[in-house]
């Protein structure tokens, strides 16, 4: 039998680390462990930082099988009898796993069962829980708390060995948690496993795609040559993989250009549409029903295109190839613009997201304006970036306020604009004294220089405004020898930028060349940068990690979930502005931002 119940029991526990025990929640459902489509009786004692509160809400979210997250419904909490509070609610028919945190009626106060949720696994008609769930599981801890992950990945393929897609992300899931190598236990056993698994399907015909794409995974994962070269081939010859999906689509598109019968050619993509829903048609031809200005096929070819690709992808290229179905990519855009708008992650309390919003997805409010303007209205366009930059000074957004204005003719308008880009400390020279050129100034002009101090004082302002003021409970971290330090005495007397991270965390991975920048910055400043690598310890290992990244600012480590604790950190990455008296100014900020929020605080001294 392929799974883990080959594994010697004493081996998993033992390259498992010791996690923190779980804290007593205070919620209690019923049935613990129900089956899709039961209703959920809700019970809660309130916590310390709900115990005044006279209303509160459960906020939910369910994944489906296929990965989809949805917000559930549920109604407000009702008092009962000393602190405890009640529900009710149904899971939905496609829920395979749900998540909780209990709030306020304001949603400024949480509680996240100490950043590791409340959580529902559905169950079969045995009592064990869906391999689905404990996937949907793992995916939402995988960047909150990737040793949860992984526990909630072995469990899925300890009852579910035959689920081939999961043993390729566990072995990665490993290597990102316990740092295992080529050389380990682990590896080997893995190596062994995937052997059984080849021998028993390579004879197969007419494997589906998926298990064609799963087992090619987990040979890569092993570092089987061989036999990924086999499954690759077996890829080609398998209907809606990519390959394949080319070598149907590419005769037809070359015949298309031959011939302009579009009717044909969205014919004989239409015959094969059932068999390649994994594949490149749906791109093509939807490109051509559009061009053709076939209204039945290109709406339908549009809806399959959006099942695949990125909203505001489908809604640019509209956009730019079918300027007359303008009308059709902004309904697009609206939409997505909309719902990403509208869901808040748990966690995040009301405030947190609504500026987070304009922060992290300055791109994307970028994006959606650029589309207004060439398909709606320019003064929709300019509405949209106003909107965000009157609650954020992101460059960005302010860039993208100047191009408006300037396109607009508002020379004085894309002037005040691009000052507020060229006034922050994180705008490289060279792109300050090109904005400024824009607009007819030279840089050391005193008109300009007039420009520069008024956008600065204004959006420090506006940065202070934003500010909050609490301070921290203590906690400590320890250095790459294993001494603790109080986190409060290794951020006194100047800004400090937290940034809490874990080399188990890609998007923190990419982030590092961002944070090295970011030290350069402030250091003019009087501030600096701290790093605290969450259960992520010391050692060689770590030692050679900062060496190849180039990291040059200090890396502390927070083994005992001290500092996470006391910073409410349930996801990395994850930053905090202080103060030089230890306050926290900015809580989960980004990046982008921390040059101009620690600006306002040095000034503000």
């Amino acid at each position: 039998m392929t799974g883990l119940s080959r594994l010697n029991p004493g081996l998993v526990l033992s390259v498992l680390p010791l996690l923190a025990c779980a804290r007593d929640s205070g919620l209690r459902f019923s049935p613990e462990s129900p089956s899709a489509g039961s209703e959920i009786n809700v019970e809660y004692v309130t916590s310390s930082t709900l115990a005044d509160e006279s209303e509160l809400v459960l906020r939910g979210t369910y994944r489906t099988a296929a990965g989809v997250v949805e917000l559930l419904t549920i109604p407000t909490m009702q008092p009962g009898s000393g602190n405890t509070f009640t529900t009710r609610f149904r899971l939905p028919e496609t829920a395979v796993y749900a998540a909780f945190v209990v709030e306020d009626a304001a949603g400024q106060h949480l509680d996240t069962n100490g950043a590791n949720l409340f959580d529902l696994l559905v169950h079969d008609a045995d009592g064990r829980p869906l391999y689905r769930g404990l996937v949907a599981r793992a995916d939402e801890f995988e960047d909150r708390n990737v040793y949860t992950s992984l526990e909630a990945l072995r469990r899925a393929m300890e009852l579910y060995p035959d689920s081939l897609d999961g043993w390729g992300r566990l072995r990665s899931l490993e290597r990102r948690a316990l740092g295992s190598s080529r050389g380990d236990s682990l590896f080997v056993w893995h190596q062994e496993n995937f052997a059984g698994i080849d021998e028993r399907y390579r004879d197969r015909e007419d494997l589906p795609l998926v298990t064609v794409e799963a087992i090619l995974d987990y040979a890569g994962e092993v570092g089987e040559a061989t036999a990924r070269d086999h499954w690759d081939t077996r890829l080609d010859e398998t209907v809606g993989s990519f390959s394949w999906s080319q070598s149907v689509t590419l005769p037809i598109l070359r015949q298309w250009q031959a011939d302009r019968n579009s009717a044909a050619a969205l014919d004989a993509w239409e015959a094969y549409w059932p068999a390649a829903q994994k594949g490149q048609i749906a791109d093509y031809a939807m490109q051509i029903a559009i061009g053709s200005k076939n209204g039945e096929a290109a709406d339908r070819w549009i809806q399959r295109a959006l099942v695949r690709y990125n909203d505001f992808w489908i809604a640019g290229m509209i956009a730019d190839w079918f300027p007359e179905h303008c009308e059709r990519a902004v309904e697009i855009a609206r939409a997505d613009f909309e719902q990403t708008r509208a869901i808040r992650p748990l966690g995040r309390t009301v405030d947190e997201h609504a500026q987070s919003m304009v922060s992290a997805q300055a791109p994307l409010w970028n994006d959606y304006a650029r589309l207004l303007r060439r398909c709606a209205s320019a003064d929709e366009a300019l509405a949209v970036v106003e909107e965000a930059t009157a609650r954020n000074p992101s460059p960005d957004l302010f860039e993208a306020l100047g191009e408006l204005k300037l396109g607009e003719g508002d020379i004085d308008g894309a002037a005040r604009a691009y000052a507020v880009v060229v006034s922050d400390p994180g705008t490289p020279q060279p792109r300050a004294d090109s904005l400024a050129s824009l607009v007819g100034y030279t840089p050391e002009s005193p008109e300009w220089g007039a420009l520069l101090e008024s956008a600065r004082a204004q959006v420090l302002a506006l940065v202070l405004s934003q500010a909050d003021d609490w301070t921290p409970a203590a906690s400590h971290v320890t250095d790459e020898t294993g001494e603790r330090h109080l986190l409060a005495d290794l951020s006194a007397g100047k800004p400090t930028v937290l940034v809490f991270w874990a080399r188990w965390c890609g998007p923190c991975i990419e982030k590092i060349p961002d944070v090295v920048r970011l030290q350069e910055i402030l250091e003019p400043l009087g501030a600096q940068v701290l790093s605290i690598a969450w259960r992520d310890p010391p050692g060689a290992d770590m030692d050679a990690f900062i060496a190849e990244h180039g990291i040059d600012y200090p890396v502390y480590h927070d083994l005992e979930d001290s500092a996470t604790d006391a910073f409410g950190v349930s996801a990395i990455q994850t930053n905090f502005v202080l103060d030089a008296e230890g306050r926290v100014r900015f809580p989960r900020t980004e990046l982008v931002d921390v040059p101009r929020q620690v600006e306002a605080l040095v000034r503000q001294r």
